[in-house]
């Protein structure tokens, strides 16, 4: 449990610490507009916006919800027959043979050999030492 806890603790560290890291803020100071920027105007509040009378004219029209109905269920002649629901189903099961011991399972020459790979010894070769390759 405290292995958990010490491991959530360093991942959120580290992930504030990135985030902190990557946090490019600049100062609040207003910059000068170039030509190329639009300067919006502050948004006006209107009396058009705040009137009920705008925004409720058609409510009454979209909020009529129809109720629909689902067909009634019927009880069909093959829910209730027998031989639709009392199938028995033959399933063949195949027999497995018993285990053996074979030879190969407990011979000796199976399982007892030297991994290690024989490589031969490097050996000193004369480009290995020319000075004219090594310059």
């Amino acid at each position: 449990m405290k292995a958990t806890v010490k491991q959530l603790a360093i991942v959120t560290f580290t992930a504030l610490f990135i985030l902190t890291i990557n946090v490019n803020a600049e100062g609040t100071e207003t910059k000068a507009s170039t030509s190329n920027e639009n300067i919006e105007t502050s948004l006006q509040l209107e009396n058009w916006m705040t009137d009920d009378s705008f925004w409720n004219t058609k409510t009454a029209s979209f909020t009529v919800f129809t109720e629909e109905t689902d067909a009634s269920l019927e009880l069909e002649n093959w829910m209730t027959d027998t031989e639709t629901w009392n199938v028995s189903f033959e399933i063949e099961t195949e027999a497995e043979e018993s285990l053996e011991l074979q030879d190969w399972m407990f011979n000796e020459a199976t399982w007892n050999f030297d991994l290690t790979e024989k490589e031969p010894a490097l050996q000193l070769e004369p480009w290995m030492t020319n000075s004219e390759i090594w310059k």
